[in-house]
């Protein structure tokens, strides 16, 4: 809340406001816009009659194709409202229904990002069950001990991923007023700032341990 209103009422009542709400998000739109062009020019998309072989397999494929889709429509209908509020369009949109409607989409990549994540950690613990019942078939201590140090890496960054999407769910879903609608009510602003604060964190952590492995490659 905003000195007692909510954003809809500061929006309209807090000129100065609004004007930095728009800037915020004009920021976002060139990163949307990059977005969108790196969905479109995924294989995913481009081959979407590939023939899966396995179960687990056609789960990551199916997946990924469907939050490719969904991202693609949230950040269209982000940017369509910021190219609006810029008044590039005289069209009179209704700015509380997409809001809702491209919360939605970044609802539905989400839950699908989700399912991805959850399956590559299944698929990860039966990999290392198997190498698990390799050692006896030949496999050097060092060579055990290499790949299962790569696994448990594998699954520590898998659960990073979990939990950064469940912290972005509970801001998504309370933009697309799904808890209103399925519960009656809404997050408490609290949690919301818990799954952002979350979110943001495991971001910053993952960029900076990119940031950190590429600069000691670098060096070596």
């Amino acid at each position: 809340m905003l000195i007692g209103f909510n954003n809809e009422e500061s929006e309209i009542k807090f000129s100065i406001y609004q004007q930095i709400y728009i800037c915020r998000r004009l920021f976002r739109l060139g990163k949307s816009l990059q977005t969108i062009l790196n969905i479109l020019e995924k294989q995913q998309l481009q081959n979407p009659k590939k023939k899966y072989n396995q179960i687990p397999h056609t789960v990551n494929e199916m997946s990924t194709y469907s939050t490719y889709i969904f991202y693609f429509f949230f950040h269209l209908l982000e940017n369509i409202m910021v190219i609006h509020q810029m008044g590039f369009f005289e069209k009179k949109f209704n700015h509380k229904l997409l809001k809702i409607v491209s919360h939605t989409f970044w609802t539905l990549g989400l839950i699908t990002q989700l399912v991805y994540y959850l399956n590559r950690l299944r698929t990860a613990f039966r990999r290392e069950q198997e190498l698990k019942s390799q050692i006896q078939n030949g496999m050097t201590n060092g060579e055990f001990l290499a790949q299962l140090k790569q696994f448990s890496k594998e699954r520590y960054q898998y659960v990073l991923l979990i939990l950064r999407i469940i912290g972005d769910m509970a801001c998504a879903m309370q933009k697309s007023q799904i808890p209103e609608k399925i519960l009656h009510t809404r997050f408490n602003r609290g949690l919301v700032a818990c799954g952002g604060l979350l979110s943001s964190s495991i971001q910053i952590y993952l960029q900076a341990a990119k940031i950190y492995k590429k600069q000691n490659v670098s060096e070596v």
